[in-house]
Parts: C-alpha cells; structure tokens; sequence
C-alpha cells in the first residue's frame, strides 16, 4: 500500500497580547471610585475629584488625558484635578496623553495633572484655591506618579489650515496649588516632556523621596512662594534649545519666599541653565551664573554631603 501522506505541520500561532478595556470618563467624580489596572481610563473632560471623594488608582494602572480644544471647558482641555478636600489613594501609576482615537501619543496638548489643597490659597490659569478653615483637608497617596507629554503649549497648530495660532498662557503637565506637607504623601513623581514647567508648585510645601523631571517644554522646576524638600534624589534634564528663558529652576515670589531643599545624601543630576537671580548654598554644588536673562550651561552630579538650599526671596 502506498505510504499515507502526511498532513503539513501548522504553526503555532503565539496567543495574542491581552488588550485593555477602554473606559472613557468625562464628567465630574462625585463619589468614591477605584480605577483598576485591567482597565485604560481616558480622561475626555475637565474631570474633577470633588470634596470628600476618595479615587482609587489601582498599583500599574494607566490614565490618558485625551488631546485637542474642549471649548466649554474652564481650561479649554481635558484634565485630570483634584479639588481641595478630595483624597488620592495609589500605588504606582502613569498619566500619558493621547489621541481621539484613545491611542497614547507623544504630543502634549491637554490640561494636565493638578492637585488643589487646604494649606493656602492661590491661583494659576483660572484655577483658585481658598484656604480652608475648617472640613477635611486633601489627602494625596501614592507610591510614585509618572506622567508624559501632559500640559498645553501657549500656541497650536490649527488641523484645518495649519496655522500657528496663539490661545493664551500655556499649561503646566503637573500641578499643585495651595497643597501642604499634611496633604502630600507621594513620595516619587516623574515628569517627562511637558508642555510648560515638568513640576510647578503654587503656594505650597511638599516633600518627595524623588522627583525626576526630563526634557520639558519650558522650566524644569517652577516654584512659587513655595516650600519643596527632595529627600533622596533629584534629576532634572533640560537640555539647552533655542528657547531662551528655559531654565532648570524657576522660583517665582509673588506671596513670599520660595526654597528647594535638597539635604545631606540627596543624589543630585542637573543639566540646563540654572535660573535667574536665584541663590544656591552649597558646598558641594559649583556656583552657578543666575545673572538675568544669563544662558550659560550648568550640569552636575553628585551625592550632596551637605544639605542645600535653592531659594529667592525676591522677584526673579
């Protein structure tokens, strides 16, 4: 009998990657609500965390704040914000920007990451905070947050003709207003190719292990008549560009003071200019040139074995 003929093998076909459920929010988060990891969250709206909500952020969970104008909207965008009196509970997570069809993109034209406190009143793009007297105070939880290409540039380009068009002030990728050291218990935050400042604090005082804030926009480190102490470590790469005025520091004075205290056995990595009429004590950093309007490279890196203080008392 002549021989059986034997069927061609089949390749195995790998099993394919599990992909996330889409859930888009929109509208405002009025009750307790945990956002888990099996699930992308888009964030299509100027979403706020009311008062004495508490939002759950699953350990691994990803956010995307979605891109383009949002006319209705207080920021003309969507944006992720926490009023004060909500509360944060979080392990790790990523905020990233993306498209209209949900897919992350590395363009940042959206409202950002803002947390709003009960420590001090302040304002910045139309958002303001009032000092509270009395009720809870925000509560902000979370191993470490990283965001990408989160925050508005002062101009885009129009889809239809293409233009260059200017629509105001632009947009911080990551924000805190009138938060203090009570409220803030996140202790590691990477900002990563914002659309303004990587880190901008308005009249507050925060403490972080480690904040990491690369290729942003405009300044690395905006702080204004505010407190921040880095315990661990601190990177800030922003590579020097046409930009003028793009600095590593920006510490701005309008309601008093503002210092970054780094302190003895913090790693420290700059790389940029160093910022106008700022005053740095060290021993072990070199003298930077604060000169205005001064455009002279700066790097170092290092283990301090000192503390150090970054600060201005008056207007830079």
């Amino acid at each position: 009998m002549p021989p059986k003929k034997q069927k061609p093998a089949q390749a195995r076909r790998s099993p394919s990657p599990r992909r996330r459920a889409i859930e888009v929010i929109e509208g405002p988060i009025a009750r307790d609500r945990t956002l888990g990891k099996a699930t992308t969250w888009v964030i299509a709206g100027e979403v706020r965390v009311r008062r004495g909500v508490t939002l759950k952020i699953a350990d691994g969970a990803t956010l995307l704040i979605a891109n383009g104008v949002l006319p209705k909207s207080q920021l003309r965008r969507a944006a992720l914000i926490f009023e004060p009196g909500s509360a944060l509970v979080a392990g790790r997570f990523a905020v990233r920007a993306c498209n209209g069809e949900h897919r992350p993109v590395k363009e940042a034209d959206n409202g950002g990451l803002w947390f709003l406190g009960t420590f001090a009143a302040g304002s910045k793009d139309g958002i303001t905070v009032k000092k509270s007297r009395g009720g809870e105070p925000s509560s902000f939880r979370a191993r470490s947050i990283t965001t990408s290409h989160l925050g508005r540039r002062d101009t885009y380009r129009s889809p239809k003709t293409g233009k260059e068009l200017d629509i105001g002030d632009d947009i911080d990728g990551f924000s805190l207003i009138g938060v203090g050291p009570d409220e803030w218990h996140v202790a590691e935050v990477r900002s990563l190719y914002s659309a303004d400042d990587g880190f901008d604090l308005t009249n507050s005082h925060v403490r972080l292990d480690r904040l990491e804030v690369r290729h942003p926009a405009e300044d690395g480190l905006n702080v204004s008549s505010s407190r921040i102490e880095i315990r661990r470590s601190l990177v800030l790469d922003v590579p020097k560009s046409r930009d003028a005025d793009r600095d590593l520091f920006d510490l701005e004075t309008d309601d008093g003071g503002s210092f970054v205290e780094l302190p003895k056995g913090c790693w420290v990595r700059l790389r940029g200019v160093f910022g106008d009429q700022l005053a740095l004590s060290s021993p072990d950093m070199p003298r930077p040139n604060t000169a205005a309007d001064n455009e002279r490279r700066y790097a170092y890196s290092g283990r301090l074995k000192a503390d150090a203080v970054i600060h201005s008392l008056t207007a830079d």
